[in-house]
């Protein structure tokens, strides 16, 4: 399967976004990145975030995949009692998978956000 990863961080955005990169890069092969954007904070005031995509191959299911992701976003110092839509050390989000050429899932993310359909247009 090909996962399409939406990675956002606006605390310590750098830092927790390379962290992120590394780790990914340990559990999907043939990793493509698209660039970094800065956007605004997204319902509630807050500073700006830095998102991007991620692709890369995986044979976990979407499940294992989700949980292995949690738990990158964990060791980021991640709160998970936060509000939704609040400030965050580090948000991964799987947005697009792939069987060959057949869409398995498609978050609604993808047309909802600038933040995720702008990365994810450069490395489709």
């Amino acid at each position: 399967m090909k996962y399409f990863l939406s990675i956002g961080s606006n605390v310590n955005p750098k830092e927790n976004i390379d962290f992120a990169l590394d780790e990914l890069k340990l559990i999907l092969d043939s990793t493509i990145s698209s660039s970094i954007h800065q956007t605004p904070s997204v319902g509630f005031k807050g500073d700006d975030f830095l998102n991007l995509v991620i692709s890369g191959k995986s044979e976990s299911s979407f499940d294992e995949l989700n949980k292995r992701l949690k738990d990158i976003e964990d060791r980021s110092g991640r709160d998970r009692n936060k509000p939704k839509f609040s400030s965050r050390c580090l948000d991964i989000d799987i947005v697009l998978q792939l069987d060959g050429d057949q869409i398995v899932f498609e978050s609604e993310e993808v047309s909802k956000y600038s933040f995720v359909s702008l990365p994810l247009k450069e490395i489709i």
